[in-house]
């Protein structure tokens, strides 16, 4: 009889709590060898350019930079940077100097540097052309230690290195259902992720993309007590008049 007592408050137990347990074991069944390209930021629409530009003949590139000559020689913080920036416009160009319009969007930044290269030719012997994005950020909200917005300098993060950053999970996160809220440009798409299972460091979503925004749910376990049956103290009472009740009979 002990025993079925037992069980029926380990039953109890597992009704409030296994959604949770089962769900915080992350990457299950990872294969050996599993390999996936590192990719290359792709420069959106909104993004800031830091464009560089430099040359054995110093004086044919001055007419190229955003940067005045006041500054030339200068250390520049990030946000000096982001003042001097080329913004790439909702049509996906930036405006540079001499050249004109120059589509940006959905280029690597190797691939627009060389891009401008290959126009600066005609002006600038043997130009080299570096180019960062200066507002690459994540952000990141929910069930993380520490949820805010993040800045990427290298310009390459990935969803489980952005948790760290964060602190990693609270004890009432579903790491099974992780929101992304991506922007690509001409709209907004929505994604959940599944943690718990390796699949999704092969999808697009395991790297993230500038703006990109994080959402961590409570599980499931955490909703019942915040704002179930389970928060609300009748309710509560109830649920224990009823476990008792089944007790008190099985004796």
């Amino acid at each position: 009889m002990l025993q079925c007592n037992n069980n029926l408050r380990l039953l109890f137990l597992s009704v409030l709590f296994v959604s949770c347990s089962s769900n915080k074991l992350l990457f299950k069944k990872i294969p050996e060898n599993l390999k996936i390209e590192n990719p290359e930021a792709i420069i959106a629409n909104g993004d800031l350019l830091d464009i560089n530009i430099s040359s054995l003949n110093s004086e044919s590139t001055a007419i190229f930079e955003q940067t005045s000559m006041a500054k030339i020689g200068t250390v520049r913080t990030t946000e000096a940077r982001k003042w001097e920036g080329y913004l790439v416009d909702r049509t996906g160009h930036i405006e540079f100097p001499i050249i004109g319009s120059l589509k940006a969007s959905g280029l690597t930044c190797f691939k627009f540097a060389e891009l401008i290269k290959t126009k600066l030719e005609e002006y600038v012997l043997n130009p080299n052309v570096r180019i960062k994005i200066l507002n690459f950020e994540v952000s990141i909200q929910g069930e993380v230690n520490s949820p805010g917005v993040f800045n990427v300098i290298n310009q390459n993060i990935s969803l489980t290195e952005l948790i760290t950053r964060a602190g990693g999970f609270t004890n009432k996160a579903n790491p099974s259902k992780v929101l992304i809220i991506r922007n690509t440009n001409t709209e907004i798409e929505t994604k959940y992720i599944d943690l718990t299972s390796y699949e999704f460091i092969t999808s697009p979503y395991y790297f993230l993309k500038q703006n990109d925004e994080v959402y961590v749910r409570p599980d499931t376990a955490s909703l019942a007590f915040d704002f179930g049956i389970l928060r609300n103290s009748s309710s509560l009472a109830l649920l224990a008049s009823i476990v008792t009740t089944i007790l008190l009979i099985v004796r």
